[in-house]
């Protein structure tokens, strides 16, 4: 799964989901449901909800089965899909009443849906116990005075180097302490130029792409107060010029290439062939990014203008957030289950590092012993970068949830040439604030 791939939504979908949600969650309200009894005779039913592949499936699986086994009084169906049918089943199934009771949240939908009354205050449930998680964690998961959204773990935004076509290319990998932007378009186009068929790097060219770069001018995409845009114009600006420089002196991909990524699966993208030397994703993907490309691939930090890795503006991020739906009837039966998940080692071994790095610390010791090689390397990466990263960004404001697309949206109409960097700022920054104003 690309980089969540999320950028694959297509714009249909996009809108209906954003007419779903104003339509429908703003009638949503609470359920009573955390008074609801249960009992081993009278169980509570849940619905579990997750998007992803099948190993996650079959983990998730034997999470449930394994929670069933030990509280005979609660049930778990588990309820699938990929990226876009999950994000459309939830807006329809939540402007209906009838959404899964346990959800699995991503960060730009997080406080759209706390934001309409569709999500459950997790402090309030009982059997959820949230001791073991720090402010800035709990934090991330807040929209005004609740906890909607505990985070299964943390990642970090990396540039993915392919030490193979490195080290075929004959080109040294960089320091990534050190290293600048201007290094960065250098060492992509020696290794493009000294490779037949391969990139040096393909685009970064996200919502998180673009933070990152206005972090580095002490600015952010949003706000602090989470309702308005934190950058000016010059800055968006700023960033398409580098996508253009990566396009014509950076060894980049070409922009029809980088379309075709987009479109596709990560099985069928150019970093995992062997086609790109770099490419941009969260940590996680590390060991789905060897398996696919059979390669040893390595992780770096975002370049920066000045050379110092505190001022390479990257933060940690929730990996994704449990969620529990206030329609539910049996709230406090959700939370329960969110405990085993948030707080058990033996769900812990199962989940290993599929939804990032676990915050809790007794998850993370729990685990060290059984996982994978790429998976340690991960754990190691996250602890060595930790002192030079920047506070994390407050979760996507209401209103942002189509703001990813919209973003490689315009990336994509500058790298094509149908948009200059200064009309793609101004156009794009009056759409994102419309959609969050």
């Amino acid at each position: 799964m690309k980089k969540f791939s999320p950028r694959r939504r297509p714009l249909a979908a996009a809108v209906t989901l954003a007419v779903a949600l104003a339509a429908g969650l703003t009638a949503c309200g609470g359920s009573d449901g955390a008074s609801t009894e249960y009992s081993e005779e009278n169980p509570a039913g849940l619905a579990f909800s997750w998007w992803g592949s099948d190993p996650r499936h079959q983990a998730n699986q034997a999470i449930i089965d394994s929670f069933e086994a030990s509280n005979p009084a609660i049930t778990v169906e588990g309820q699938f899909g990929d990226w876009n049918g999950y994000w459309d089943r939830l807006a329809t199934t939540t402007a209906g009443g009838d959404a899964a009771d346990i959800i699995t949240m991503d960060e730009q939908y997080l406080q759209e849906y706390a934001g309409r009354g569709a999500l459950a205050d997790l402090s309030t449930l009982k059997g959820l116990d949230l001791s073991k998680f720090d402010e800035s964690t709990l934090n991330s998961g807040k929209y005004e005075d609740g906890l909607y959204g505990l985070s299964t773990g943390r990642n970090v935004y990396v540039v993915m180097a392919n030490k193979d076509l490195f080290d075929q290319a004959g080109v040294p990998l960089p320091d990534d302490s050190t290293w600048t932007w201007d290094d960065y378009y250098r060492i992509s186009k020696e290794v493009s130029s000294k490779l037949d068929g391969v990139s040096g790097t393909d685009y970064g060219a996200l919502d998180v792409d673009l933070n990152i770069w206005l972090r580095q001018q002490g600015e952010s995409l949003y706000n602090q107060d989470g309702e308005g845009i934190g950058y000016d114009n010059a800055n968006a600006v700023s960033w398409f010029e580098h996508l253009l420089k990566v396009r014509d002196d950076g060894g980049g991909s070409t922009a029809a290439q980088a379309v075709e990524d987009q479109a596709g699966t990560l099985e069928s993208a150019s970093f995992p062939n062997n086609r790109a030397a770099m490419d941009w994703y969260w940590s996680n993907q590390l060991g789905a990014l060897e398996e696919a490309s059979g390669s040893d691939i390595t992780m770096l930090r975002a370049p920066s203008s000045t050379g110092k890795a505190e001022d390479s503006g990257m933060f940690f991020k929730a990996s994704m957030y449990w969620s529990v739906s206030a329609a539910s009837d049996y709230q406090d039966a959700a939370g329960e289950f969110v405990n085993y998940l948030a707080n058990n080692a033996e769900a812990a071994e199962k989940l290993l590092l599929d939804r990032g790095v676990p915050v809790n610390p007794d998850m993370r010791a729990a685990i060290e012993p059984v996982i994978s090689e790429s998976d340690s390397e991960v754990m190691s990466f996250l602890e060595e970068v930790e002192p030079d990263l920047e506070t994390s960004p407050r979760p996507a404001p209401v209103g942002a949830s189509g703001v990813q697309l919209l973003v490689n949206r315009y990336a994509s109409e500058v790298l094509f040439g149908n948009l200059t960097p200064e009309e793609a700022a101004e156009q794009m920054t009056g759409e994102i604030e419309s959609l969050i104003g």
